[in-house]
């Protein structure tokens, strides 16, 4: 059965956001949230965002008429008994996403594909509140939904064919690029390769090596320094909190521990720009550089010694490595996969694997083990492939693109 009609539950910043991609697209969408007054507010959003995209020629005024039309708001689950499919978008808590889950269970025909736009929590732990775990599957969208092209399609254990195969046709027929993720692995593929070096960072800052802002520049590579912790920021302390704690949760390993600094940072409120602080102020909207409770490295903007700007670009880069080998050896994702994943969630240029490749496997082994045996950190322990990988002189794939040396 093909699919007309969506149920969005959420009108949030991700709700909203796919609620308004389902509608250009030309899906009739029902957007569900606990209240009228929420529904306003993401109604407003939406109609904000079709103006600037139409404004900007990124999309028609046949598609942003057809949007309002094809889209309706409601408080009640029970109108999702139309669905052919329905996507929920509510905060990362499996406790709420169950109760969710078996309300929609309730309220859908038998046909409906059961979608969750979750970031780390495993489907299949979502998928056993309902009584059609064949029918769940994850749709994980990537924030703004409208400008950011990738879509995480995921399997439970229990997923049909049918269903990964349908939800995957659905996110490419809003336009979204996806990578299907053949195991019900917590965090997926991009952010659970993205996580480790996230919170690398947070440890720096907390250690005093680095400030936020020496972080940034030394991942940006210019004074724009876009970075790990800007986007921590602008995405909400607490969510990227959140994805980690729900990995750790799952799987016990230290690598996603959230630093006591980041869960001071959560319990103070201090959780990035729609708070007005985080690791940088924003009087006013505008980002303005300081040091975050804690830290101790010193004041933002100072020049940054080579050695030094050297070292954090490693201590960013080799998680992100070593946690995308890691995902090859679970076998959650090729290659190929888990680069696209990485390019088109956080708008890197090149994936870990290819960089990698570019300055040689050895290499980046090497520095690895360096970090290693000078910090003891599991985050820098080399995965058995990558040491056998070494050994043959293999790379992960064909490519002439060169990384940045390390």
């Amino acid at each position: 059965m093909g699919i007309e009609n969506v149920f969005m539950v959420g009108a949030g910043f991700m709700g909203g956001g796919i609620a308004q991609v389902a509608a250009t697209a030309g899906y009739r969408v029902k957007m569900c949230d606990v209240s009228e007054e929420r529904l306003d507010t993401g109604l407003k959003e939406i109609e904000w965002s079709l103006g600037k995209l139409l404004s900007k020629r990124r999309i028609t005024r046949e598609q942003y008429d057809g949007a309002s039309r094809n889209l309706e708001t409601t408080t009640a689950m029970g109108d999702a008994g139309d669905a052919d499919l329905v996507v929920e978008a509510v905060p990362e808590s499996l406790e709420l996403k169950s109760e969710v889950f078996a309300a929609l269970d309730a309220a859908c025909p038998e046909h409906t594909i059961l979608a969750t736009n979750t970031s780390a929590i495993p489907i299949s732990s979502i998928a056993a509140a309902t009584g059609r775990p064949d029918r769940v599957v994850g749709t994980h969208f990537f924030g703004p939904v409208p400008l950011m092209r990738l879509c995480e399609i995921i399997r439970g254990l229990i997923t049909s064919e049918e269903t990964f195969y349908a939800a995957d046709g659905w996110a490419r027929s809003v336009g979204k690029e996806t990578v299907l993720v053949r195991r019900d692995h917590a965090g997926f593929v991009a952010n659970r390769v993205n996580i480790p070096a996230t919170l690398e960072a947070v440890r720096m800052v907390e250690e005093g090596f680095a400030c936020p802002e020496d972080i940034d520049r030394a991942s940006g590579g210019n004074d724009a320094g876009v970075g790990p912790m800007q986007i921590m920021d602008n995405a909400g302390i607490d969510v990227t909190f959140g994805a980690a704690k729900a990995i750790y949760d799952d799987t016990g390993d230290p690598v996603f521990l959230p630093p006591p600094l980041m869960r001071r940072m959560v319990a103070a409120g201090l959780l990035g720009r729609k708070t007005g602080r985080g690791f940088y102020d924003y009087p006013g909207g505008r980002r303005e550089s300081r040091e975050p409770p804690g830290a101790s490295a010193g004041g933002p903007g100072r020049e940054l010694e080579d050695e030094r700007r050297a070292v954090i670009a490693r201590r960013l880069f080799l998680p992100n490595l070593l946690e995308a080998v890691r995902l090859l050896e679970a076998g959650v994702a090729a290659p190929a996969d888990i680069d696209k994943a990485c390019r088109l969630g956080f708008n890197f240029p090149l994936g870990p694997l290819e960089i990698a490749d570019g300055m040689g496997l050895d290499v980046a082994m090497e520095a690895a083990e360096g970090l290693y045996r000078e910090t003891a950190s599991p985050v820098y322990a080399v995965p058995p492939l990558l040491r056998r990988m070494v050994a043959a002189g293999l790379r992960f794939q064909t490519t002439n693109k060169m990384g940045s040396h390390l």
